[in-house]
């Protein structure tokens, strides 16, 4: 799966609403993806100027990424800018919501001002109690020196994003969390790394090992 957009001298990483299990079963992928996100911490109110950024394939199913604005907590005359994932899973002839998260983006500078990041992102994991796990790396790219980003998760896959419409979209069956993530230009050199060590990892889960120094 492919996708885009990372950070300068310090990745800006967003602490993400964890990922939550919702039950919406359809005969159509289109009936789950299409439907309005909740917004972070209110889960009554639902998101407004509601967008699909981009919809891609996983090995089980599709997952899909959004905009919307969210009333801002502190101040109710005012909203915020959220990002929201869904992943959604074929089981026979019906698909299933197995799982969503969301967090709010920074806000943006004007155009004529240099963004100090490459990339704008997040990590989302599932807290169902099954044996299945996922962990969804999502967030959109910032700057157009990045061409690719690759990411390594804590079960040992590495995936790329060519970030070729401005979002960064991967998903990771068994994973956790994330150790490593990598913003490459267009040659593949790596603009930044950002090395992230899990917090609480278990003893049935593969962890994260050091890397600094291999450049």
């Amino acid at each position: 799966m492919n996708r885009r957009w990372l950070g300068g001298l310090v990745g800006l990483m967003c602490v993400a609403t964890v990922g939550y299990t919702v039950s919406i079963v359809a005969a159509t992928p289109e009936e789950v993806i299409r439907r309005p996100f909740t917004c972070p911490e209110q889960s009554e109110a639902e998101a407004k100027n509601f967008q699909v950024l981009t919809v891609r394939k996983w090995s089980q199913g599709l997952i899909a990424l959004y905009r919307g604005n969210c009333e801002n907590d502190s101040s109710k005359t005012s909203s915020q800018s959220v990002l929201s994932y869904r992943i959604v899973k074929r089981n026979g002839m019906e698909w299933n919501l197995v799982d969503t998260g969301s967090y709010v983006t920074q806000q943006r500078k004007p155009a004529a001002s240099k963004p100090k990041n490459l990339i704008e992102y997040s990590v989302g994991r599932t807290t169902t109690k099954g044996k299945e796990r996922y962990a969804v790396f999502y967030g959109e790219v910032l700057s157009p020196t990045v061409a690719a980003v690759e990411v390594t998760f804590n079960n040992g896959k590495v995936l790329r994003d060519n970030t070729l419409d401005g979002t960064l979209l991967l998903v990771a069956p068994g994973a956790t969390a994330i150790c490593d993530v990598r913003v490459l230009g267009v040659d593949n050199q790596i603009l930044q790394r950002d090395e992230l060590i899990p917090i609480n990892t278990t003893a049935v889960n593969k962890t994260c090992q050091p890397i600094s120094g291999q450049l």
